[in-house]
């Protein structure tokens, strides 16, 4: 498999019934991570709502307000990376590229935390070690791939593993079904070769949700996508909401768009944090999290392309989400 030689770095067990949920983390080694699609793909249009200069310093202040110890970004730019760490230059980042979009799923760590030992990438194809390949069903021919690192956290001296991933998007059914339980029966393999029994964390825009229920009347609106339940099966990957011990604006979506602010009554949850039940220790999750803020921002292009700001030019105020997804997080422990 290729290594880290073959990266961009630039700039710079658990099962239902082992589970452990703690509350107090007086004694432990908490690690704060985040995982965000913060849409790279718009960032050079000035006339588009996502230009990322519209946009830069909330995303920036979001990350350093949040204390995130590691951070999975997807479809973010080199530019928006860069930027980034500039800022904030207690991060270094690795990406792998999307050939199709030229956007990177990047991991960001402190390395004044976190030793990074070891990175590889893989894409979802039937070749996932030869770069941006991509699935021959794909009729977009999406190069969608997954970084891998492997740390060693100072504080406790466990070595753990992050995985960062993308899976396959909007097509007619059952094409999309089947794209993502294909990614999702990959992954969950690569896990379990690469990690193995050590402690992991996998982050991601996966575009399937979990089951769905109302806000406003608590009724079941879907059932889990088949590609959350592929993630889900066969005891490899469980979600840290279901762990967490305090849950904050768990039942709001991670898709909203960038203009529906506050509470929302869609079932787009595509963004999820894992743990692999495969480690041969335990966690804890003491905090889950859809992070809700939005906020009134100055437009530094020409006019919008986005319909409700069609008139909103160079200098005027809007108010917006920073990006079309949700930044989530949860708080995880490593218990040996």
């Amino acid at each position: 498999m290729k290594k880290i030689s073959i990266l961009l770095t630039l700039c710079m067990g658990l099962c239902s019934c082992g589970a452990s949920v703690s509350t107090s983390d007086s004694e432990d080694f908490p690690v704060k991570i985040l995982t965000y699609n913060i849409e790279g793909p718009s960032a050079p249009k000035a006339g588009s709502i996502g230009y990322w200069p519209n946009r830069k310093e909330q995303v920036i202040r979001l990350i350093d307000k949040g204390g995130f110890d590691l951070i999975g970004t997807q479809e973010t730019s080199r530019e928006m990376l860069n930027d980034i760490v500039k800022a904030l230059p207690k991060y270094k980042w690795i990406g792998s590229y999307r050939s199709s979009s030229s956007s990177v799923n990047a991991i960001l760590y402190q390395p004044e935390r976190f030793e990074l030992q070891e990175s590889g990438h893989f894409y979802y194809s039937p070749t996932p070690d030869i770069d941006y390949t991509y699935d021959p069903e794909d009729p977009q021919k999406k190069d969608l791939n997954c970084i891998w690192a492997r740390f060693r956290d100072k504080k406790s001296g466990i070595v753990f593993y992050h995985f960062n991933t993308h899976l396959h998007a909007y097509y007619t059914e059952p094409l999309r079904d089947t794209l993502r339980c294909r990614d999702a029966r990959l992954l969950k393999q690569r896990i379990a070769s690469i990690a193995g029994k050590n402690f992991t964390v996998c982050t991601g825009d996966f575009n399937c949700s979990e089951a769905f229920y109302s806000n406003k009347t608590g009724e079941l609106v879907h059932e889990a996508h088949p590609g959350y339940v592929e993630l889900t099966k066969g005891g490899v990957l469980v979600d840290t909401r279901g762990l967490a011990a305090i849950k904050i604006n768990e039942k709001e979506g991670s898709l909203p768009g960038w203009l529906v602010t506050g509470t929302t009554s869609h079932d787009r949850k595509y963004d999820h944090i894992f743990v692999s039940s495969l480690a041969s220790g335990k966690y804890g999750v003491t905090r889950y999290e859809v992070i809700t803020e939005s906020a009134e921002m100055t437009h530094h292009g020409t006019t919008t392309t986005v319909t409700p700001l069609k008139d909103v030019k160079n200098g005027d105020k809007f108010t917006a989400n920073f990006s079309d997804h949700r930044p989530i997080t949860a708080t995880v422990i490593f218990r040996p």
